[in-house]
C-alpha cells in the first residue's frame, strides 16, 4: 500500500487567495499550489530554502474550472506516486512545464507559448517566492 499524508488549505480558508496541498510520504513532502490559472508541484523542503523556487511540474490552464479539477487530480496522483518516484526521492532536473488544453489533451510548452505566458509565469513564480514561508 502507498501511504500518504495530505494537508489541504483552500482559498476560502487562507489569506493567500490560492489552494494548496502538502503531500508527505515518509519524510519527503511535495506541495501542489493552484493560483488562478497556474498549478505547480514543488519539493516542499527545497521550497523553504532561501532563493529556491524550482518546480517539479508547472501547468498552465485556460479556465479556472479545469484548473481546479486538475489540481484535485494532481493531489490524487501525488498520493498514488511511489516514494521513490521523480516527484519525491529520485527527482529529475527538467523543465516540466505543460499547457493543459483539456482533460484529453495537454502538451509540453513551446517557445512561442513561453513568450505568450511569460507575464503569467512571472506573476505565479513571484507569488510563490514571496509567500513560500506561509505554506
Amino acid at each position: 500500500m502507498t501511504e500518504s499524508t495530505v494537508q489541504i488549505s483552500m482559498r476560502d480558508e487562507n489569506d493567500l487567495n490560492c489552494n494548496y496541498a502538502i503531500i508527505t510520504k515518509d519524510t519527503i513532502s511535495v506541495i501542489v499550489i493552484l493560483k488562478d490559472l497556474e498549478c505547480a508541484v514543488f519539493n516542499y523542503s527545497d521550497l523553504q530554502k532561501i532563493g529556491c523556487v524550482s518546480y517539479l511540474l508547472l501547468k498552465h490552464y485556460k479556465n479556472t474550472s479545469c484548473a481546479y479539477t486538475d489540481f484535485l487530480k494532481l493531489i490524487g496522483k501525488m498520493c498514488k506516486k511511489h516514494k521513490d518516484s521523480k516527484y519525491f526521492a529520485n527527482r529529475i532536473i527538467e523543465d516540466n512545464r505543460i499547457i493543459f488544453d483539456d482533460f484529453n489533451c495537454e502538451h509540453g510548452i513551446s517557445e512561442e507559448e513561453r513568450l505568450l505566458l511569460e507575464a503569467r509565469y512571472s506573476e505565479f513564480i513571484n507569488f510563490v517566492s514571496e509567500n513560500k514561508s506561509r505554506f
